[in-house]
């Protein structure tokens, strides 16, 4: 299925986290690990742009969004080359023009938006293979309608590094979000193909790198979505067992094990 093709299946409303409930109650906190902007990153160097780092990532959490920035940009003036201070800016700026949306200041959610993905692409040009930013970038795509441009981004990101786990990952986890969204618009048909398009990605992935958790615990996924509870906790477990740090999967094991 191209990239074309599920892009002009549905027009996509601007996407809100009340499609992770839409389905019995099963898409958990723990699933919402795509249409938000990741964390950021403290690995600069220099003590002095670390410490600015700190500080921004700070403020970010704190919504201080203008702070952030400002301590973000002083470590850009001693770093300009630095791919994840580009990409924490893009962060910052992505962030800010989510929460601008959701409180109706359009004009400024533009803007932001488009500064978001002014900064993700230039980290993307220090650093080609910047997962962060890919991730980032591909969300600010799907928040602002353009799925399209979500899954060329990601399409070209694989067809550049064929052997590489990252765009595989990410391909599936795109698919898996998208397929969401059609249930949600009632395109049960897309909704299967995309699931398929996910599972295919994941399984290059484990073809390659037999012990990848994060492809074991996205399988569970698909299976849970599918109603394939048994499946699912088979898979969650394969994932726990190559990295048992993962105390929201048991959770969900237990609560799908009851």
């Amino acid at each position: 299925m191209s990239s074309a093709t599920i892009a002009a299946c549905i027009p996509l409303a601007l996407f809100s986290e009340k499609h992770y409930d839409s389905k019995n109650g099963t898409a958990t906190q723990m699933m919402r690990e795509f249409f938000i902007v990741p964390l950021l990153i403290l690995l600069v160097s220099g003590c002095a742009s670390q410490n600015q780092t700190a500080a921004g990532i700070r403020y970010y959490g704190q919504a201080q969004y203008d702070a952030a920035m400002t301590a973000f940009q002083s470590v850009l003036k001693t770093n300009p080359n630095d791919p994840n201070t580009l990409y924490n800016i893009a962060a910052t700026y992505h962030q800010s023009a989510k929460v601008s949306h959701q409180s109706g200041q359009s004009a400024t959610a533009q803007q932001h938006y488009e500064q978001a993905a002014q900064y993700y692409q230039l980290c993307l040009a220090k650093d080609v293979n910047h997962a962060d930013a890919y991730r980032g970038l591909t969300a600010l795509y799907m928040d602002c309608q353009k799925a399209e441009a979500a899954f060329q981004l990601l399409t070209g990101w694989y067809n550049a590094n064929p052997v590489s786990a990252e765009p595989k990952l990410e391909l599936a986890r795109l698919y898996q979000e998208y397929a969401k969204i059609c249930t949600v618009q009632g395109h049960a048909d897309v909704a299967q193909d995309c699931r398929k398009t996910a599972e295919h990605y994941l399984q290059q992935v484990l073809a390659t790198d037999s012990m990848n958790y994060r492809a074991f615990r996205a399988l569970g996924y698909l299976k849970e979505e599918s109603g394939d509870i048994a499946g699912a906790v088979f898979e969650y477990q394969r994932s726990l067992q190559t990295n048992p740090q993962q105390q929201d999967l048991e959770n969900r094991i237990a609560a799908l094990t009851k």
